[in-house]
């Protein structure tokens, strides 16, 4: 239901503000500070309108009201469009944010163990693009025992894993390099693995190893493209403190679930929000929320990174620390 009378919206705003500070029900006599020409009449008269909106639940018939889903996610989004995210509470986030390593992935990672530390909250990183960044140099280098670093210099970093090879000397890694480069710099990963074969059958004697390296490379791609989730958890007894029964019953619910990466993997199936979005009260989230926001490098989106906790947060603060996360990890070039 759309709320646009704006009294009711001021008053449904500070209340869940109220409630996210202290988690004391929300009454007509607590907010009357808010709204000093008010009486407590009235402002009971528009809790009672915002009940009926769905947006409170009356804990018992006497006692005051809780937020419900509903208006903690008007709440979210509210903050996410007037964009007055609390920077200055993140100095110690953009002090740290100085070492990027070369490799995305591990990047990435390092991006969203750092969130997680700073706001004490667990974060979820799916990764799910890579297949579409462009391709500027492709490396094949001779390690030991019978293996393989396969580099690919994408235009935002390096993609990296370690492929099985068998009698591969290294002019031939140097000389499959060289061919897998001219033909596929200036095009997408995905693009390379649906058409590497093709290269192979063109290539014929001309590099005797290329088609024992074929099946390694597309093997290690497919490792590199597929979704996958990291998962940090923050420092859980931190997320438990100052919080009532029922967000203790949920945090621990919600440890439950991100120990599980398919039931985490499951509730990203397919989640592409253009935009910082809030996910809240889901079967999947165990009672609790996930802020969420894409990472795009050079316009392509590659990952999502979410925080994950009870829904009584400080969203001003955890939606400004995972803004900043983001735009480093856009940055990367």
């Amino acid at each position: 239901m759309t709320l646009t009378n704006e009294r009711k919206l001021e008053i449904l705003l500070l209340s869940v503000d109220d409630y996210i500070r202290s988690a004391q029900p929300i009454t007509s006599n607590a907010l009357q500070s808010h709204f000093p020409n008010l009486s407590t009449a009235t402002l009971r008269n528009e809790l009672n309108a915002l009940d009926a909106m769905g947006y409170f639940r009356q804990l018992h018939t006497s006692s005051g009201r809780v937020p419900t889903d509903m208006a903690y996610k008007f709440y979210v989004n509210e903050i996410l469009k007037k964009n007055d995210l609390n920077f200055k509470k993140l100095e110690r986030l953009k002090n740290d944010y100085e070492n990027k390593s070369h490799s995305i992935v591990t990047t990435l990672t390092s991006l969203a163990k750092k969130l997680s530390t700073v706001t004490n909250y667990p974060t979820v990183l799916v990764q799910y693009g890579l297949e579409n960044l462009k391709i500027n140099n492709i490396q094949i280098i001779p390690l030991i025992q019978k293996d393989a670093l396969l580099l690919i210099e994408t235009e935002s970093g390096i993609i990296d894993n370690n492929i099985p090879i068998d009698l591969c000397d290294k002019s031939s890694c140097v000389e499959t390099s060289q061919l897998l480069s001219s033909e596929f710099a200036g095009k997408t990963i995905k693009y390379l693995i649906d058409n590497i074969k093709n290269v192979s059958v063109k290539a014929g004697s001309q590099i005797i190893s290329l088609n024992k390296l074929i099946d390694s490379i597309i093997l290690a791609l497919h490792k590199v493209i597929e979704k996958k989730v990291d998962i940090s958890a923050g420092n859980p007894s931190k997320m438990l403190t100052n919080i009532t029964q029922e967000e203790y019953d949920q945090a621990k619910e919600i440890m439950s679930f991100l120990s599980d990466d398919n039931k985490v993997l499951e509730a990203f199936d397919n989640e592409y929000v253009e935009g910082m979005s809030v996910k809240m009260g889901e079967d999947d989230l165990k009672g609790g929320m996930m802020l969420i926001a894409p990472i795009k490098i050079h316009g392509v989106p590659i990952a999502s990174l979410s925080l994950v906790g009870p829904k009584r947060v400080d969203y001003r603060t955890l939606a400004s620390a995972l803004k900043f996360i983001v735009s480093q990890a856009e940055d990367l070039k």
